[in-house]
């Protein structure tokens, strides 16, 4: 029997909810960690300057430009922070003022020499908020913010507030800190995420997009958001994530916290009446303890630098409990992290950084539901203290050409070991110390005893060099760069079920289906060691050109991306060694995935009027999808599972050999050549030039400056995605002779009533009929079962969004930043893009449906991991700041709206 769910209408609720968390600064082009200060010395006429000398105090050694013949300075990669500017000419005097950097962001300043008088002429102007070189889109937030405005303290909190990115939870006190989230951002999923630290590029590539470690909300300076961009060394469409860590400085620092969230400062939670009968308790805070410490300062005073930090997060929350359990099921998580950070600059041309971090989760009770009790929960744990490190150079050659150079490494990695009632922290307890192997109950429909334990090595290796030469063709100033990189990623996992198997307890069954006493079902399963690696290589070149007014980007990318098996050997299986014989697999005979891409940029800043306070944008963007492991795990070992019965003749809950009833053969199985067990089949293969997924991008902006220290502004951004990857059933392997609607046939038609909306839902759930046709394989067809990975034919999705938004800049005591998006995001289906054409549901809402929402869901495609889709069309957020005089307090706020989650109807079929 297979099963399949027809989508039949969405609708949304109306969601909104206020708490103490962030604000944003300005939206800001992708940079990793740094920032740069642009300048121009000029006289009171508003001549250029030449030779002047400028000196640059702040954030580690002062450093010295003396300005080109147009008057020009500049100081490149910056740490964020404020610095001060003092300009010096023999005979003119000197003047001086403080600009500030922050991630991402290019400040451009001027300093104005009087030839008459020859003083220090002190400037109070504060860095202009619209920077010319920013063609793209997203948020960045500072240091003040980060420290002095109430959050729920961790990254994932911080994208839930940029323009254009949604989210599949919301973070109370921190309840959520411990996991993390799915986004969505201007029409690219999760797995398009990147996460970058001091860097360094984390990106977890195994469960692609997704982060490999956790964070020390404290230690951070900076986090910069970017969205969209023209900045070449963006990749991917998805959101990159920049966190920059503090920095020792000249002057000792350092600060401590200790935050509390008490279960007594929650409201009681009322239950539906509709759940009563099922649900004693929902999910609560128990206790959540955030402690840290984190101090910096001179080794050698403008020469070497040294920080240090220190936190410890306790998360400790009651999930759900089903009527009638007495005990509540408890989620603990611990958060230990240990940042180190050491700069130097022992020649004034040279600086040197390098960093260590480590970060360490401890969760007890991991999965803990109505339907996963304690025993069945994970225990997750790390591998020691391996962490994340990185050492990078930095060296200028001249005023006009500098080198990077870095290398980092990452050793991701986690333990899920069961419970097994024994409280195992580690997978030979769990293998040896359940007293019973997990059991899946018909009549509870949920496991006991015990569950699968996973072991994941996920380490990385990067190298980059990146570089920046500037110079002048005619009256045209250029700022050309380039960079090379080259990564290693990958994993290695094990699996293994407790005993080698898990039992199907038909208990309370056996008489309705005329079974014997103890009779019951066997899963056997066989996981494996499995290794994938993963190479990634990227060249990049752009060039920023000002003319005037008008400044010009243009850029060109190129990524090499391949993929391989691993090769897998296998014991035979103790109990049936007939159906798990001893087999090895190489890996070589599923071959490599390559994807190569170019990826053209072009975008360009045109400032209006004198003042320069309006600033128009245009950019043309193309990215391409980074490869995760989802396509090429093609090992046909990697995990295997056989499903048998059997009589449990002694009543001991095992299974033993002389009790499977071999007579009634495998009543399923996966991975697994049921007629010659000893044969390894491929089941999927890879497709003839498999293209990356490629997304087209148009922006237009306008900002406008109303005061030095407040802007609004409002961006379109239209997107095109295409060459999306599916699995082709194929009749004959190698044939090519692939499964078409025309082996579909009419099988029915399923009708009901939509349910009456709730009271706080809108869209069409009014109890309105329906009427949905299904189909079915033409008799003498047979289902598939060999696959081919291809790029979807006639198959594209369009994004269409504007984002609105005003900045006041922290000033008078007060800041405030708001935005609201409303989006479009739709699936744009042709004839070749479907094979059955079953309005089925997938993680995308119905794909087979032209002009149709896409609601990606929170998990896998298949299904949503947290119950939600996460779209909207409209989204809006209002933060803001003030200063209360006397007291010196600060008061902070944060009120975020949403459409809702979409709801899909789905009417399940048996065929």
């Amino acid at each position: 029997m297979s099963r399949f769910k027809v989508p039949v209408q969405w609708s949304v609720r109306l969601f909104a909810c206020a708490a103490l968390v962030l604000a944003l600064a300005v939206p800001a082009q992708a940079q990793l960690q740094t920032g740069n200060i642009f300048g121009q010395v000029v006289d009171s006429s508003g001549s250029a300057l030449p030779g002047v000398t400028v000196t640059l105090t702040g954030s580690g050694a002062p450093r010295t430009f003396v300005t080109d013949a147009g008057g020009q300075f500049r100081f490149l990669s910056l740490s964020p922070s404020r610095y001060t500017l003092r300009a010096e000419l023999a005979g003119l005097g000197s003047a001086s003022r403080t600009a500030d950097v922050n991630v991402g962001r290019n400040s451009d300043v001027q300093l104005v020499l009087n030839p008459s008088i020859d003083q220090t002429i002190t400037v109070t102007a504060e860095t202009p908020l619209l920077d010319v070189r920013k063609t793209g889109t997203g948020a960045t937030v500072t240091n003040i913010e980060l420290e002095e405005v109430p959050s729920a303290r961790d990254p994932w909190v911080v994208m839930q507030q940029v323009p254009g990115v949604l989210m599949d939870r919301m973070n109370v006190g921190g309840n959520e800190s411990g996991q993390q989230s799915q986004l969505v951002s201007k029409g690219a999923i999760s797995d398009q995420t990147t996460f970058n630290v001091d860097g360094v590029n984390i990106t977890d590539m195994v469960a692609t997009g997704s982060s490999p470690a956790y964070y020390d909300f404290g230690s951070f300076e900076e986090i910069q958001v970017t969205t969209s961009g023209t900045d070449p060394r963006i990749q991917t469409p998805g959101a990159q994530l920049n966190m920059v860590t503090k920095r020792g400085t000249n002057e000792l620092r350092g600060s401590g916290r200790y935050l509390a969230t008490d279960s007594d400062w929650q409201t009681d939670p009322d239950i539906p009446a509709d759940a009563q009968t099922y649900l004693a308790a929902v999910n609560e805070i128990d206790d959540i303890v955030d402690m840290g410490l984190e101090v910096g300062g001179p080794v050698l005073r403008d020469r070497l630098w040294l920080w240090g930090a220190y936190s410890d997060q306790q998360i400790d929350l009651f999930v759900a409990q089903p009527f009638g359990q007495e005990t509540r099921f408890s989620d603990k998580t611990t958060l230990e992290t240990l940042n180190f950070k050491l700069n130097a600059q022992l020649l004034d041309n040279n600086s040197l950084a390098g960093i260590w971090t480590n970060s360490e989760k401890i969760k007890l009770g991991r999965d803990a539901a109505p339907t996963r009790p304690p025993e069945t929960t994970f225990n997750q744990g790390g591998f020691g203290p391996e962490g994340i490190w990185k050492i990078e150079d930095t060296h200028i050659f001249n005023p006009s050409f500098y080198v990077t150079g870095m290398y980092s490494k990452v050793n991701g990695g986690f333990k899920l070991i069961p419970h097994s009632g024994a409280d195992c922290r580690e997978l030979d307890c769990a293998l040896t110390e359940s007293s019973n192997p997990a059991s899946f109950v018909l009549g509870l429909g949920h496991f006991i005893n015990t569950y699968i334990g996973i072991e994941i090595l996920r380490p990385s290796e990067q190298w980059r060099a990146d570089s920046a030469l500037f110079f002048d063709t005619g009256t045209v100033n250029h700022e050309l760069k380039f960079g090379f990189g080259y990564r290693e990623a990958g994993w290695a996992t094990f699996y293994a079920w407790p005993f080698g198997y898990y039992t199907v307890d038909y208990t309370g069954f056996e008489e309705a289906f005329g079974l014997p006493t103890g009779f019951g079902g066997v899963w056997f399963q066989r996981g494996a060691a499995v290794d994938t690696p993963l190479d990634y290589t990227d060249f990049y070149v752009g060039d920023t050109m000002l003319f005037g007014n008008l400044t010009v980007q243009v850029g060109l990318r190129y990524d090499m991306q391949t993929a391989s098996t691993g090769d897998v050997s296998l014991p035979a299986h103790s109990l049936i060694p007939e159906i798990f014989p001893a087999l090895s697999f190489s890996g070589e005979q599923v071959g490599e995935l390559e994807w190569e891409s170019i990826s053209p940029r072009i975008g360009a800043t045109y400032a209006l009027g004198e003042t320069n306070r309006t600033l128009l944008r245009a950019a043309y963007n193309q990215y391409a999808d980074q490869l995760g492991s989802g396509p090429v795990i093609l090992n046909p070992l990697w995990y295997q599972g056989a499903y048998m019965y059997f009589v449990d003749a002694n009543g001991n809950k095992r299974v033993e050999r002389d009790e499977i009833i071999f007579d009634y053969g495998l009543g399923g199985w996966y991975n697994v050549n049921p007629n010659d067990p000893s044969q390894i089949d491929l089941f999927t293969r890879y497709g003839d030039n498999v293209d990356p997924v490629t997304t087209n991008e148009i922006i237009l902006g306008i900002e406008h400056e109303l005061m030095p220290e407040f802007t609004i502004g409002v961006n379109y951004t239209r997107r095109n995605t295409s060459d999306f990857f599916w699995y082709r059933g194929e009749k004959t392997p190698g044939s090519g002779d692939f499964y078409t609607t025309a082996d579909y046939v009419l099988g029915g038609t399923v009708e009901g009533n939509l349910p009456p909306c709730p009271p706080t839902t809108t869209g069409s759930c009014t109890g309105s009929s329906y009427s949905e046709p299904y189909y079915v394989l033409r008799e003498g067809v047979d289902p598939p079962n060999y696959f081919v990975l291809q790029n979807r034919p006639d198959y594209e999705q369009n994004y269409d969004g504007i984002e609105l938004s005003l900045i006041k800049r922290l000033s008078n005591r007060w800041m405030m930043r708001g935005s609201f998006t409303w989006n479009d995001w739709t699936h744009d289906v042709g004839p070749g893009a479907i094979v059955d054409p079953t309005v089925s549901l997938s993680g995308s809402g119905c794909n087979i449906c032209d002009g149709s929402d896409v609601v990606q869901g929170s998990g896998s495609t298949s299904g949503t991991k947290n119950g939600v889709y996460i779209n909207s069309k409209w989204s809006y957020n209002v933060t803001g700041l003030y200063q209360i005089p006397v007291v010196e307090m600060n008061f902070g706020f944060s009120i975020l709206g949403r459409e809702g989650y979409p709801i899909p109807y789905v009417h399940s079929v048996g065929t």
